[in-house]
This record gives C-alpha cells, structure tokens and sequence, in this order.
C-alpha cells in the first residue's frame, strides 16, 4: 500500500487528489496539509511512502516545504501546480532544485472528461514515483572512472551536435551539467526533457538563469547555431533537418511515441540519419526507454553515445535500457559529464 501525504491550501483542490489516490487499490491518503509547516510536521509523524506538494500556500510555500523535509526526512516528492504564473512557475523549478522528484499540472476537476489523461498521469507517477528512495545529498557522486565501451576515441572538433533525452530528476541534472559549459560552447545542444505541458517556457527562463550558454525553445525552421541549448517545447517532436550546411529545428505535430511528445527517440533518430559520426548523443536520468532505441540508431550510424550513470541517476530507466541494447559507448557520472563534452568538442 502507497501511503500518500496530500500538501495543499485549497479544500477543492485536496478532495479532487483525495478521491484520485483513493479509488486505487493500492493507494491510501494518510493526511492532508494546508501549507508547508504542517507538511514537515505531518512527514515526520507519519513517515509518508510519497507527497504531493501544492507550490503557492500560506506561511509556508511548497519549496521551502521541500527543501527542509529533503534535509530532514527525505521522502519522494511530486509536485502538483498550476503554470499559471511566472511567480508559480519559479518557485515550482526551486523545488526541483531542492530535491522534489517532478511536476504534474493540477487537474481541473474529478469528472471532467477532458482532465483524464491528467488523472492518470498523476496515478502513474506517483505509483513509480513512490519506489524512489531519495537521499539528502542527491547528487553527490564519489570518485569513479569513466567506463569505456567500444567508442574509438575521434580527433577533438569533430562533432557538430549534442542531442539529450532526460525525465524525472532532469531539471537538477541539466543545471549542473549546462551550468557548467563555457559561453562560447562550439556546437548546439538539442534537448528533450519530458515534462507536464505548460511549464517548459518557464524550466527554459528558470535554466538559462544558471547558464552561460542561451537557452530557449526551439522554434520551427530556425537554423541551431553554437552556444545555445534548445529544448523541444511542448506538443511537437524535435526533429533536426539539413539545410545546404545548416543544422534546423523542424517541429513536427505527431502522435507520441514511447507515450511521449516529444520524444527523445525522435530527436535521436533524426540526428543519427542527419549527422551520424559527427553527432552526440545522450541519455540522462529519467523513468521508462523512450531515448534507447534512438540512442541505438545513432551508435549504428557511428555517432557517439553516452549515458549518466546509474549511481548518480535518480532513476536508471531510459538510460538502463540504452545499456541494454547496447546502444552505450561510454557511461559517465553526472558530475564529469560537463569536463567530458567540454573536452570532446574541443578543436585542439
């Protein structure tokens, strides 16, 4: 039995979850808070399998709720709030920061026919979402080796992309890897990040605050140029396209793929058949395979691929997978992921 702490100020909005959780077998709502304080409270007491965490709440908000309960009690968090404002949207990514595990869109109401797919949205995570076990120092990683497969090391300049597949845990995983490359990064990250629709535009503005690199969504037919991180943004898959010498974003309205769009096999796929050897390729943490199979066509088309490794990943899903498949030349702790693409691309 999942037991589950409900964190929200609104009654509708506690009695819509409550109703959710409990018409699952497997489910049981153990306490409801009405703001931050008591959810500290109530975890302590209740040593909760999983929380649901209401972001904008009176005398105490769902980051800061996070962020002690992840240094006192660490228990798997799942946010649930709305996209509706930028001040929503920027506490919603500090709690990711702080440990929370990822973010659903609230549904509107029980019964509307419309919110289906969101209720069992939020069922699924936190079914999975609840085997996590979290740590207080989460991505603390110890000293470890770079472990090689197969890949015959290539001469430093020759890659002209970097495409990346990432879920849960992605948003703290992205920042400590982009945050640390240079301004003047010599080629364009593509990027697929599953996330609940209506809160890219904002991950996009809360990630580019850490970079030294742009980062945005990309936009249909615009050329990728180096120094600037694209992210699929929401309802289209990223395919690349080549355009005499040029490297462009092509949108594409398709049905998802892995249940996922976008997808991260999509924008794999599209590079291996566009740029083959000169492509990089890779799988961060995240729950599920979509990215294995794309990550396997661009190993088959001699591109590079690599993957964070299962230590330092939250959950070792799609990049599980990709391993195996054999899809994996060579798999890298998150902490030395950035030194790695930092020297790879060089051009001396």
């Amino acid at each position: 039995m999942i037991k589950i702490l409900i964190v929200d100020d609104s009654e509708t909005e506690t009695a819509i979850l409550k109703q959710i959780f409990e018409a699952e077998k497997d489910m049981q709502v153990v306490a409801c808070a009405k703001n931050g304080e008591e959810a500290i409270q109530l975890t302590a007491q209740l040593k909760p399998d999983l929380i649901t965490m209401d972001i904008i709440m009176p005398k105490m908000n769902g980051f800061e709720a996070t962020r002690l309960i992840m240094s006192t009690h660490p228990t798997p968090i799942v946010v649930i709030s709305s996209a509706a404002n930028d001040e929503a949207l920027n506490t919603t990514f500090k709690a990711l920061e702080a440990g929370a595990l990822t973010v659903l869109e609230k549904p509107d109401s029980y019964t509307s026919l419309s919110r289906y797919s969101a209720r069992q949205k939020i069922i699924d995570t936190v079914r999975s979402m609840s085997e996590i076990k979290p740590i207080k120092r989460r991505f603390h990683t110890p000293k470890q080796k770079i472990i090689s497969n197969t890949f015959e090391e290539k001469k430093r300049g020759e890659f002209e992309i970097i495409a990346i597949g990432v879920s849960v845990g992605g948003p703290q995983v992205l920042r400590t890897i982009l945050s640390a490359l240079p301004k003047y990064f010599p080629v364009p990250i593509v990027i697929v990040q599953h996330m609940a629709h209506g809160f890219m535009n904002g991950f996009t503005k809360w990630l580019d605050n850490y970079c030294q690199l742009s980062v945005k969504e990309a936009a249909n037919q615009e050329e990728l140029l180096p120094g600037t991180i694209y992210f699929a943004p929401d309802y289209y898959h990223l395919q690349i396209k080549r355009s005499q010498k040029k490297l462009i974003a092509n949108l594409v309205k398709s049905p998802p793929i892995s249940g996922f769009c976008p997808s991260a096999t999509v924008l794999l796929q599209s590079v291996a058949n566009v740029s083959k050897e000169k492509a990089l390729g890779i799988l961060l943490t995240g729950m599920g395979n979509d990215g294995a199979i794309g990550l396997l066509e661009l190993k088959k088309a001699k591109g590079h691929t690599i993957i964070q490794d299962e230590e330092s990943a939250v959950v070792f899903g799609m990049a599980g997978v990709a391993q195996s498949l054999n899809a994996v030349d060579k798999v890298i702790p998150l902490e030395k992921i950035a030194d790695y693409l930092i020297n790879i691309t060089k051009s001396s």
